[in-house]
């Protein structure tokens, strides 16, 4: 736009510029509305279709949580991983498209089924004398995504409850702490 204005009258340059720059930033301004307005309908898209309701903490991310449980001594963080693996497994969703790790303590799912992106679920369980720590963190596979349109949010908040009871039922249904 300044440089047809400049090819006309060479001295209405400074006109140019300053209507350039106004044009730049109006459509600046349009493209991150309709980003930020796209963003949240898919996250509110993505929680019901779980059946969760929208909440602030979607928007960051990676989305993490963290249980202890109090389990019997000799509860192996496997047994635990195991438990937890086939919980995730019976549900019908999210569903998961594939294991990527599966070892003591450490699990990593990849959903990718009725979501907008894939997610990255995973679940790390430590075991103290008496105690099961377990972390779960969801992101999306790709590192560089700043916004997921809310799918590592839903997944975390469709798989924690299962993954909770998954420990507390192989951990001896003693009470969560």
């Amino acid at each position: 736009m300044a440089g047809v204005m400049i090819w006309d009258d060479a001295t209405a340059w400074a006109a140019a510029l300053l209507q350039g720059t106004l044009f730049g930033l109006a459509v600046g301004a349009v493209v991150a509305v309709a980003g930020a307005t796209s963003n949240t309908w898919q996250a509110a898209r993505a929680a019901s279709r779980h059946g969760l309701t929208l909440s602030v903490e979607a928007i960051a991310l990676p989305c993490t949580a963290e249980i202890r449980v109090p389990i019997r001594p000799g509860t192996t963080a496997y047994q635990l991983t195991d438990s937890v693996l086939h919980a995730l497994k019976r549900l019908p969703a999210p569903e998961i498209d594939r294991v990527t790790e599966f070892t003591h303590g450490r699990l990593t799912v990849i959903c990718r089924k009725s979501l907008s992106l894939p997610v990255r679920f995973c679940i790390f369980i430590t075991t103290d004398r008496d105690t099961a720590t377990v972390a779960m963190d969801a992101r999306p596979t790709a590192t560089w995504k700043l916004m997921d349109d809310g799918a590592s949010w839903s997944v975390l908040k469709a798989f924690e409850p299962h993954v909770c009871k998954a420990v507390h039922d192989e951990a001896g249904g003693t009470s969560a702490m």
